[in-house]
């Protein structure tokens, strides 16, 4: 059976550049071969490593379901700096359905998280709508929809990874580098699998239980 899971994944290859292409709507992206077979390389391997990490159980649906969603979301963002409705709104309702069918003795955790992810990216929008988008506020809603208390791994690493992209910036290019931009989705993206794979070992030490 676990071997079937990467199997999935790589088949979701097609279908993820399929969404890809759809976007910007009306405009589109130009298909790509070698872009379709990354995306089924990227997701065969996620999907092996949260099966490994995970094992067939029942919380292997929800994380292998917003894994799903958040890679073609940041390819789209990094092409276009969107992020679709269309993955976040049903993404967000979807992956909180299929979290609290698999952990029913989560569904407040999971409510709690996705809201107060919502706020904290919310919040740093309204101080920064420059540097923080509408559309990273909404993926990290269906991030800690998905994770619960662990999202905070997933920020903590999606924040350090962007911080550390500056500094490298700030260094290289100096003061130039404040007028460049980037998306903050791909390193949301980074830090949910992050939060997926390793947020039960590193999150005690993050919030000081150890």
């Amino acid at each position: 059976m676990e071997f079937a899971v990467p199997v999935v994944g790589f088949a979701l290859g097609w279908p993820i550049e399929w969404l890809i292409q759809r976007f910007p709507l009306g405009e589109g992206t130009p298909p790509s071969v070698r872009r379709r077979w990354l995306m089924a390389g990227l997701m065969a391997g996620l999907f092996a490593a949260l099966t490994l990490q995970i094992g067939i159980e029942p919380q292997l649906a929800p994380a292998l379901l917003l894994t799903a969603l958040i890679v073609p979301a940041s390819v789209i963002d990094i092409n276009h700096r969107i992020i679709p409705n269309l993955i976040n709104y049903p993404g967000a309702v979807l992956v909180f359905v299929v979290a609290c069918i698999a952990q029913p003795d989560r569904i407040a955790e999971f409510a709690i998280s996705g809201i107060l992810c919502f706020l904290f990216l919310g919040t740093a929008w309204l101080i920064s709508p420059r540097g923080m988008g509408l559309g990273d506020v909404k993926m990290a809603l269906m991030i800690g929809l998905g994770l619960g208390k662990y999202a905070f791994t997933a920020l903590f690493a999606a924040f350090m990874l962007s911080t550390l992209l500056s500094g490298y910036l700030m260094l290289t290019v100096g003061t130039r580098a404040r007028k460049i931009g980037f998306p903050f989705g791909p390193f949301l993206a980074v830090g949910a699998v992050v939060g997926l794979l390793f947020g039960p070992d590193i999150s005690p030490y993050l919030l000081g239980g150890r």
